[in-house]
């Protein structure tokens, strides 16, 4: 069998591209390998056709050759040892239109691509984050994801505040809507937005009996849970257009005041945390009628001011008072099983409770230093991380992870009441402090789009809303910052 004696790495010439080709030693046929095409492109350069050869070196499995850098669509990789035909040679670099267009290189809108050229738009753009129209490219704003939340100013107030002290908060799934749940009738109250503008809407007609301690839109933005002090604990709205109607209570009630309500994706679970003992209470939907399941076998130890579901509806966690703090479910169809604790748990009640949305991170709200604990979950194991550098000020009372969980953000006792960290692998930094901060820190909520950030606080404004001014997310997209190599730009496909 014939040799293989290397790979040779040289540069075109023309284009500063690359050229990777295979060395053999083999045996039969006459030498010469059978040339360079070059850079086909558009006519472009045709390349050099070489010494022909009689079917170059014949060899027994000989090596067929390198497709080479096809285009737009990168190194298509080496097509290995194909049989009796040698070395076929390089089929070169293939290019734009010649040597500088894009022009029938085959990339889709979307393809990500490492070049020593400068590629141009409207074909092409760089990945660095900046923003740009969607009317200009209507192909690529749609498949972008949003951009982090990087809050720039603080919303004017809207016109009619929440009555009272505000002491949640949840955005629509579409951003539409903000609700607050609050001290004073009529307990909750929505907003709808229009651009930066939050207006109140009409009262539902049948509002909650008490102060509100929680609120939680459902992820198909149809149903919202308030959770209050006095029975029949919570209530659960039905939207339809701008109207919410209460929906009829379920057979069977909390058992205490609710401090905490959360949907499961699909809004087929409900969970209603409370005071008095089983601390949690499920509920399972079927069209609109909600129904109490089994209690799990193991309770909370305490009242259950926090609640959330994971967002693929697997997980189901509660922050309590009393040890272990914080207790974590793991569901089976309508079963609620108890996990293992953590080995390291939070150091005090826990507040407020938040899933990343791809479920690998936990991060509870607690009092007691470091008022934030953040758990990285393998499997069904969850285990703590190293605290931030730089901790709330006091006691975590509420947290919520972004959209793409790049970013978490506390609600807590002391100035600046409001603390943004963004995540680095398992290394959450804290941001500075947005302008204008509130004065306290309870609920917190960021909109789908991680545009606005929402804070509800014991105030008589009782509610902050604050603005990423990085770019306006109704008109315009940004590219994501991708950095493949440190020394060749990086470019998207836009049309």
């Amino acid at each position: 069998m014939d040799k293989f004696k290397g790979l040779n790495l040289s540069q075109n010439r023309i284009d500063t591209s690359l050229v990777l080709s295979v060395l053999a030693d083999g045996g039969g046929g006459e030498p010469g390998p059978q040339g360079i095409q070059g850079i086909q492109g558009d006519q472009g350069i045709q390349g050099i056709q070489g010494i022909q050869g009689d079917q170059g070196i014949q060899g027994d499995q000989g090596i067929q050759g390198i497709q080479g850098i096809q285009g737009d669509q990168g190194i298509q990789g080496i097509q290995g040892i194909q049989g009796d035909q040698g070395i076929q040679g390089d089929q070169g670099i293939q290019g734009e239109t010649g040597a500088t267009g894009a022009a029938g290189s085959g990339a889709e809108v979307g393809d990500v691509l490492v070049s020593a050229r400068v590629l141009t738009a409207p074909d092409w753009l760089k990945t660095d984050g900046a923003a740009y129209l969607k009317t200009s490219y209507p192909d690529l704003a749609p498949l972008l994801p949003p951009k982090p939340f990087n809050p720039g100013t603080k919303l004017a107030d809207p016109a009619t505040l929440p009555a009272g002290f505000g002491y949640a908060t949840s955005f629509s799934p579409d951003g539409t809507y903000l609700s607050v749940a609050n001290t004073d009738a009529p307990f909750i109250t929505i907003y709808k937005r229009s651009g930066d503008t939050f207006t109140k809407l009409a009262d539902p007609s049948i509002i909650p009996t008490a102060s509100a301690l929680s609120t939680t839109f459902s992820d198909d933005g149809i149903y919202l849970s308030v959770s209050f002090n006095t029975s029949p604990y919570f209530f659960i709205y039905k939207r339809s257009g701008d109207t919410f109607t209460k929906l009829a209570n379920p057979a069977i009630l909390p058992t205490g005041s609710g401090w905490a309500t959360s949907f499961s994706p699909g809004a087929t679970y409900l969970s209603v945390g409370h005071n008095v003992s089983p601390y949690i209470t499920i509920y399972k939907r079927s069209g609109d009628t909600f129904t109490k399941l089994t209690n799990p076998a193991i309770l909370p130890t305490g009242i259950g001011k926090g609640t959330a579901f994971s967002t693929d509806g697997t997980y189901l966690s509660v922050a309590h008072d009393f040890s272990p703090f914080i207790t974590i479910y793991k569901r089976s169809g309508d079963t609620f099983t108890k996990l293992t604790n953590p080995a390291i748990l939070p150091t005090g009640t826990g507040n407020g409770v938040s899933f990343s949305p791809d479920t690998t991170y936990l991060s509870v709200a607690h009092q007691g230093s470091p008022f934030i604990t953040i758990y990285k979950r393998s499997g069904d194991t969850f285990t703590k991380l190293a605290n931030p550098s730089i901790l709330p000020a006091g006691t975590g009372n509420g947290v919520a992870f972004s959209t793409g969980g790049t970013y978490l953000s506390v609600g807590h006792n002391s100035s600046p009441y409001i603390s943004i960290y963004k995540r680095s692998g398992d290394i959450f930094t804290k941001l500075d402090s947005p302008p204008m901060l509130p004065t306290s820190g309870q609920g917190v909520s960021f909109s789908p789009d991680n545009t606005y950030l929402s804070v509800a606080y014991l105030a008589d404004t009782a509610i902050s809303i604050y603005k990423d001014l990085d770019y306006d997310p109704i008109t315009e997209f940004a590219t994501p910052n991708i950095e493949i190599s440190p020394i060749l730009p990086t470019f998207i496909k836009s049309t």
